[in-house]
């Protein structure tokens, strides 16, 4: 679908094509962001001829804030998923909760979508979005790198450099430089939207908006409307 005559490029104030960004900062395995999923497709469809749309890995619980799931966190998490399901009717499969001993690490996710960005940038996001289908709808543990090698398949990455990229010091330091300015922008939860308006930036939404809601304060902020 495209964006109502309106909002395309030649009704904006003032500003070429491009000069315009949306920024998303998510995390793989985060079970909001899984329920954003939706949005982020429509806004990239919707807004594709008019603004930049970037991905910035916000970092969950890596590395050292990851936590062992016993049985009072998964309850906590069950809570969460059944609450995002029931809100925006993306599926789960609940089979996760009969893992023994899971180290919920969010870094390896995160660094594998940093990775596809450095070798594929046009398909990081897909494969961000792969990766969430695959822990929240599929069961499949994506802190092992294995568990990528179906999505890296299917969207024409080639394994052998993913993985010299993955395993690079350098890629964990961008992965983690990505939290950095995750905080730096002042996002405290995902999923989180940022507007780029020239050299202006604002934080549009701060947790889970649906489409409906987030389109018009978007539109008045890029002066679309």
């Amino acid at each position: 679908m495209k964006v109502p005559s309106p909002y395309r490029p030649n009704a904006m104030k003032g500003l070429a094509p491009k000069d315009l960004e949306i920024i998303y900062v998510g995390d793989p395995m985060c079970s909001w962001c899984w329920g954003f999923a939706p949005v982020v497709e429509k806004l990239l469809v919707d807004y594709q001829d008019i603004a930049d749309l970037s991905l910035i890995l916000g970092g969950l619980r890596p590395g050292d804030a990851s936590i062992v799931m016993n049985d009072d966190n998964k309850a906590v998490m069950r809570s969460h998923w059944e609450r995002v399901e029931g809100s925006t009717g993306q599926p789960f499969d609940y089979s996760f909760f009969g893992w023994k001993n899971f180290l919920y690490d969010t870094e390896p996710a995160a660094r594998a979508v940093v990775t596809v960005r450095a070798v594929a940038p046009e398909k990081a996001y897909l494969f961000f979005k792969s990766l969430q289908e695959a822990f929240y709808a599929r069961a499949l543990d994506i802190t092992r790198k294995e568990s990528y090698l179906e999505a890296l398949d299917s969207q024409g990455i080639d394994q052998a450099q993913f993985m010299d990229h993955f395993e690079m010091e350098s890629t964990r330091e961008a992965t983690y430089a990505d939290f950095s300015k995750s905080s730096d922008l002042g996002v405290t939860g995902f999923p989180s939207v940022l507007l780029r308006r020239g050299e202006e930036l604002r934080l549009l939404s701060a947790g889970y908006r649906s489409y409906e809601h987030l389109v018009p304060a978007l539109n008045a902020y890029f002066e679309l409307t």
